[in-house]
C-alpha cells in the first residue's frame, strides 16, 4: 500500500503525530514520511518521495522520536479533537475502557506498564518489526530489549 496522497492538518502536532505513525506502520518498507508547509497555512503530511517529486524538500518539521515527555496539556488536547488522529484513540480508548480501580492500582503501586506490554508482545512471539521469530525468541529478544533500554 503506497501512500502517495497528501495529507492536510491545520494543527502541527496533529501533522507531526500522524507523520510518526506513518512511519511507524511502514518502518519494514523503508517508507519516511515528513511534514511541511501547505498551501493554506496548513500543514501537509507525505512520504518523503512524494515531497521530493514535487521538489517540496526544502524544509521539513521534525519528527518526535519519543512521547516519553508528553505532557497532560497535550493529552488532554489530542482526546479533545474532534478528527482524533485513529492510534491516539485506540490508545486512549483502551485506557478509558478499563476499570478505574485497576487504573488506580497501577499508579498506586507502581506497576511498570512497560514490562507488561513486554511480556504481552514476547508471549506473541514476533520482534518490533512484528516480524515472526518463534515464542522462545521472542521471549529472550523482548527480555534482552529491556536490559539494553535500562
Amino acid at each position: 500500500m503506497k501512500q502517495n496522497a497528501m495529507e492536510f492538518y491545520s494543527d502541527l502536532n496533529n501533522a507531526i503525530d500522524r507523520a510518526v505513525w506513518l512511519q511507524f506502520q511502514h518502518r519494514n518498507q523503508s517508507r519516511y514520511f515528513v511534514v511541511y508547509d501547505g498551501p493554506e497555512d496548513n500543514f501537509v503530511v507525505s512520504d518523503l518521495q512524494t515531497a521530493q517529486e514535487m521538489e517540496l524538500d526544502n524544509y521539513f518539521y521534525p519528527l518526535a522520536d519519543s512521547y516519553k515527555n508528553l505532557s497532560y496539556e497535550r493529552l488532554q488536547a489530542i482526546a479533545k479533537e474532534s478528527y482524533i488522529l485513529e492510534h491516539w484513540e485506540k490508545l486512549i480508548g483502551k485506557f478509558s475502557v478499563m476499570e478505574a480501580e485497576l487504573l488506580r492500582f497501577i499508579l498506586q503501586y507502581e506497576i511498570p506498564v512497560e514490562k507488561l506490554i513486554r511480556h504481552e508482545l514476547a508471549n506473541r512471539g514476533f520482534d518490533h518489526n512484528g516480524q515472526w521469530i518463534g515464542f522462545e525468541a521472542s521471549k529472550e529478544f523482548w527480555q534482552k530489549d529491556e536490559a539494553n533500554n535500562q
